[in-house]
């Protein structure tokens, strides 16, 4: 059952994590009006990921306390659950938020191929929120790698 457990809990992470890099990526390289829209519908489709790596590795990571019930009393688990938690807020709740808005600042868009102002405004606010998430992406990892 361990194994299991483990190998869900992997491939979780790295359906979770994936989405974490993956936002950042895509939309930084967004130019145009048009690059834009197809960065935004991208991210619209692939939006489910974190949240189902996110809920399975949240599900797969209480199993293992639940199997290991010393984990409770460990400083690391907390603060790995913390962390994860953290990164949920931001990938499933804020930042489906900040694409509504770069959405409706390009449906406002009409004339040229040039980015607008309000969507260059909101995609910064985003891009602060992808660093946070990835900032304790790489604090979960330490925690979960390193124990200590």
């Amino acid at each position: 059952m361990y194994l299991y457990l483990l190998f869900i809990h992997i491939l979780s992470a790295m359906v979770a994590i994936a989405a974490a890099i993956g936002y950042p990526l895509v939309m930084s390289g967004a130019r145009t009006v048009g690059q834009a829209r197809f960065g935004l519908g991208l991210q619209e489709k692939l939006a489910v990921l974190p949240k189902i790596g996110g809920t399975l590795l949240l599900l797969s990571g209480l199993a293992f306390g639940v199997q290991q019930t010393y984990l409770f009393r460990e400083t690391w688990y907390w603060l790995s659950i913390a962390c994860f938690l953290v990164i949920l807020a931001i990938m499933a709740v804020l930042l489906p938020i900040g694409l509504k808005r770069q959405q409706q600042a390009l449906l406002q868009q009409t004339q040229d191929d040039t980015l607008p102002d309000a969507y260059r405004r909101s995609r910064r606010q985003s891009f602060r929120l992808e660093g946070i998430a990835l900032l304790f992406v790489a604090i979960s990892l330490l925690l979960m790698v390193f124990k200590p």
